[in-house]
């Protein structure tokens, strides 16, 4: 499996980032960042996509920036090299 397609539970994603279970339910719940996929045992899955996402977010949270200002900059059609230059600016 690539490194492309690993899925990842919400407790791998929560211990590789640093983030609780709770944190990432409630990003899921808010809709900032939902899993990929529900696996068959209801269990959320999350992407590698998924996962880059996340470290987004917490880039914008680290600096200062608040949930909803996240949402709204991440729903542009910006990639995140457009997003990243233009916070910087």
């Amino acid at each position: 499996m690539t490194q492309d397609h690993k899925e990842y539970s919400v407790g791998e994603l929560a211990r590789h980032s640093g983030v609780s279970i709770r944190t990432l339910h409630h990003y899921d719940g808010i809709g900032l960042l939902s899993p990929r996929r529900i696996g068959s045992n209801g269990y959320r899955l999350y992407s590698h996509d998924d996962a880059l996402r996340l470290q987004e977010i917490l880039f914008y949270r680290a600096a200062g920036m608040s949930l909803s200002e996240i949402a709204e900059l991440l729903a542009a059609p910006d990639s995140a090299l457009d997003r990243l230059t233009r916070h910087r600016l």
